[in-house]
């Protein structure tokens, strides 16, 4: 593969990669049919500056302008974390770079677009919340006893929703574009954070191996019958067919329902993948980016589920790229962080 260059997905499972399932509807089959390959363009060198600079793309998100903001962190002692605009192009547009309080750096994780119009963005390393305007500037909510926060979505009452975790402590945050909190308590190592078809805010227990449902007036509900010890609960995200689907590191997909029934699906999926992160595609299908074994320095791969568990993997990306987080761009096409080689990829399924 050359850097910012043009390839396809192959997928590395046996059979047709166009074919579809009986029982699947007419407007999948339509999406699928003949689509052999699935084109993927990579574009490289994200952040400007020195060459010994090695930066993470992490997640990423659709702004209120219609460009993708990605997160990207490197160590304090090689540069300065940062959030990077870019076109629709895949072309960089703008750096927004922020140090943090103190000369030991930044950790910038997840992001959201917020009902204000700004980006909203964890710092996990500094224990607080940041606000990024479209110009370019940044605002810091610090959390003070909250403890350093992961997963941030806006909710369906407007307000910024993030889970957040401080030793044996974890709490779901609720935030308004003010800056005021209230927490409420729950327990396990809290991850990701996504809104449900209906109208709760739904997330994961990475250490405790539950989903969690909390209402916008704080009531939590955790459902754990069907995930097995070990599952390790990671992203999660809506479907099309009004269920939670979320990616287990230990190597499943699962599916949850806004009644809290749980189907877990492995078959399709290579033995040594990590799935990460996961999104609604515009074929009625989720895409999960899987990071491949290990420190992710072999196998990364993409993968496709239907909404009957048919797990497909797609193999031609760069196996060290260490894929995470994953998002729908305004025109359908899929944008995912290649953390490990400092890229971002375009998915076009057309």
């Amino acid at each position: 593969m050359t850097p910012s260059g043009s390839m396809s997905l192959v997928s590395s499972c046996s059979g047709s990669p166009g074919a579809v399932p009986a029982g699947e509807s007419d407007s999948l089959q339509t999406a699928q049919r003949v689509r052999e390959r699935v084109p993927i363009k990579q574009f490289s060198d994200l952040v400007p500056g020195s060459s010994s600079a090695i930066y993470d793309p992490s997640n990423l998100a659709v702004g209120p302008d219609g460009a993708l903001w990605v997160t990207n962190n490197t160590d304090q002692d090689s540069g300065e974390s940062a959030v990077v605009r870019i076109s629709t192009s895949g072309t960089r547009t703008n750096t927004y770079f922020f140090s943090g309080v103190t000369s030991q750096g930044s950790y910038l994780d997840d992001i959201t677009t917020g009902p204000d119009g700004a980006l909203w963005v964890t710092d996990g390393y500094n224990e607080e919340i940041l606000r990024l305007s479209v110009q370019g500037k940044y605002t810091r909510f610090p959390l003070g006893s909250y403890g350093s926060p992961s997963g941030i979505v806006t909710g369906p009452d407007k307000a910024l929703w993030f889970t957040e975790n401080f030793g044996a402590k974890a709490d779901v945050v609720k935030m308004t574009t003010k800056g005021k909190l209230t927490p409420y308590a729950t327990t396990g190592e809290l991850i990701d954070i996504a809104s449900g078809s209906d109208g709760a805010l739904w997330f994961t227990d990475f250490g405790g191996n539950h989903i969690g449902r909390i209402t916008t007036t704080g009531k939590i509900t955790e459902y754990s019958k069907g995930i097995s010890a070990g599952a390790q609960p990671f992203s999660i995200a809506p479907g099309p067919d009004g269920a939670l689907w979320f990616t287990e590191l230990a190597g499943r997909i699962g599916r949850i329902t806004t009644g809290g029934k749980v189907t877990k699906y492995s078959n399709g999926i290579t033995q040594t993948e990590m799935p990460q992160d996961l999104v609604a595609g515009p074929d009625g299908a989720m895409w999960i980016t899987e990071f491949g074994s290990g420190s992710g320095s072999t196998g990364a791969k993409i993968g496709r589920t239907t909404m009957q568990g048919k797990i497909t993997e797609y193999s031609k990306i760069d196996p060290a790229s260490g894929p995470s987080g994953i998002t729908k761009g305004l025109k359908g096409d899929l944008w995912f962080g290649e953390g490990s080689t400092n890229e971002v990829g375009r998915l076009r399924i057309r």
